[in-house]
C-alpha cells in the first residue's frame, strides 16, 4: 500500500473529511432549496395558507392570547367560505370602540371566536348589530378562549379602565363544558419554533392543517369536526360555578350557542339533556339565560346559519342572533 493511500496519511484523511463536508453541504443546500420551492408552491397555489392571511393571536395579556395590537390583515378561508378584513385596536381586540371607556350603561359582549366574528366583517357581527338595535354602546371583548378566559377578559377590561356593568357572555356548548375545570394554557406554553413557523411558513400551516384534519373527530356534512358532549354533572356544575363568579360582579346574561351535534347524527338526546341541565344549573344560580337553540331552529334549517366548511356563523346567523339578544335584553 502506498504512503498516499494509507489511512494514516494526514493529507488523505483531510481530503476525505473535505469530501464528507462538501457532501453534507450539498445535501443541506438541496433540502433548503427543496423546502424553498415547496414554500413557494404553497404560497402560489394555496394563497390562503400564507401567514399574511392569518390573524395572529400571540399578544399576551395575562393568561390570554389576543390578536397583535394595531394590525390590519385579512381572514381568508381556504375553502372559500370567507375573505374579510380584520383590524385590531391598541388593546389586541377587534373593535373600533375602546373598552377602556365602557360605562355602567354600556353593553360588553364577552366570548370566543363566535363573538370575535370569525369569518364575517366586523360590522356584520351580532355585537355591532346589537349596538344599532339597542341604541347603547356595545363593546366586543372576545378572543378564541373558554369560560375561564371569559372571566380573564373582563379582568383585562377592568384593568384598562372599563366600568362596564352590563355583560353578555356567549357560551359555546360545543366546547366550553368540555373545557370546564381544565387549566388555561400558558401563553408561553407552545413551541417557540412552532410559533415562528406559524408566523412565517405557508408550508408549515398546510402540513399542520392536513395533520389536524387527519386526526380530528369528524361528523356531519362537509366533514366538519364536532365532538359531542357527554352528560357530566360535575362539568356542568364547574362551568355554572365559573359563570356565577362573573354574575356576582356584573348584570349578566348568558347566551348559549347550541352544539351542532344536536343537528348531526341520529341521536340528539344526550345534547338535549346537557343543554337542559346546564340551563337549569344557571337559572338556579339566579343567572339570566338565553338559549339560542329554538332561535336557530325556528325556520327548520339551523345549519344554514353556519358556513358550509366552517363551524361559525355566517352574517345571516349573526343578524338572527343580534335580534334575539336585543329582544331578550329589552324585556
Amino acid at each position: 500500500m502506498s504512503a498516499e493511500a494509507s489511512p494514516q496519511n494526514p493529507r488523505s484523511e483531510t481530503a476525505r473529511r473535505r469530501r464528507l463536508a462538501l457532501g453534507a453541504l450539498l445535501i443541506a443546500a438541496g433540502l433548503v432549496a427543496g423546502l424553498g420551492l415547496a414554500e413557494g408552491f404553497v404560497r402560489l397555489f394555496f394563497p390562503t395558507f400564507a401567514p399574511s392571511s392569518l390573524v395572529e393571536f400571540s399578544y399576551s395579556a395575562g393568561p390570554l392570547l389576543l390578536a397583535q395590537p394595531e394590525t390590519q390583515t385579512r381572514q381568508i378561508s381556504e375553502a372559500g367560505d370567507y375573505d374579510v378584513a380584520v383590524r385590531i385596536n391598541s388593546h389586541g381586540l377587534r373593535d373600533v370602540n375602546d373598552v377602556a371607556t365602557a360605562g355602567a350603561d354600556d353593553i360588553v359582549v364577552v366570548g370566543d371566536a363566535f363573538a370575535w366574528g370569525w369569518g364575517v366583517e366586523a360590522q356584520d357581527r351580532f355585537s355591532d348589530q346589537l349596538q344599532v338595535l339597542s341604541g347603547r354602546r356595545t363593546f366586543n371583548l372576545a378572543t378564541p378562549t373558554d369560560i375561564e378566559g371569559y372571566a380573564a377578559l373582563l379582568a383585562y377590561a377592568k384593568q384598562l379602565g372599563s366600568r362596564a356593568g352590563r355583560v353578555v357572555v356567549i357560551v359555546d356548548m360545543e366546547k366550553d363544558l368540555q373545557a370546564a375545570g381544565r387549566a388555561m394554557p400558558s401563553p408561553a406554553s407552545g413551541s417557540p419554533l412552532g410559533a415562528w413557523l406559524t408566523r412565517h411558513s405557508a408550508l408549515y400551516l398546510l402540513a399542520s392543517r392536513a395533520f389536524e384534519g387527519a386526526f380530528s373527530p369528524r361528523a356531519g356534512p362537509s366533514g366538519l369536526g364536532v365532538t359531542p358532549n357527554e352528560y357530566d354533572p360535575a362539568n356542568i356544575d364547574r362551568a355554572a360555578n365559573e359563570l356565577e363568579k362573573i354574575a356576582e360582579q356584573y348584570r349578566m346574561t348568558v347566551v348559549l350557542i347550541p352544539s351542532r351535534a344536536l343537528w348531526m347524527g341520529d341521536d340528539r338526546s344526550v345534547e338535549e339533556r346537557v343543554n337542559t341541565a346546564f340551563t337549569v344549573a344557571l337559572q338556579r344560580r339566579g343567572i339570566d339565560v338565553l338559549d339560542l337553540q329554538p332561535v336557530l331552529e325556528a325556520q327548520g334549517s339551523p345549519l344554514s346559519y353556519y358556513f358550509a366548511n366552517d363551524g361559525h356563523w355566517t352574517a345571516g346567523g349573526h343578524a338572527l342572533v343580534a335580534h334575539a339578544i336585543s329582544q331578550h335584553l329589552a324585556r
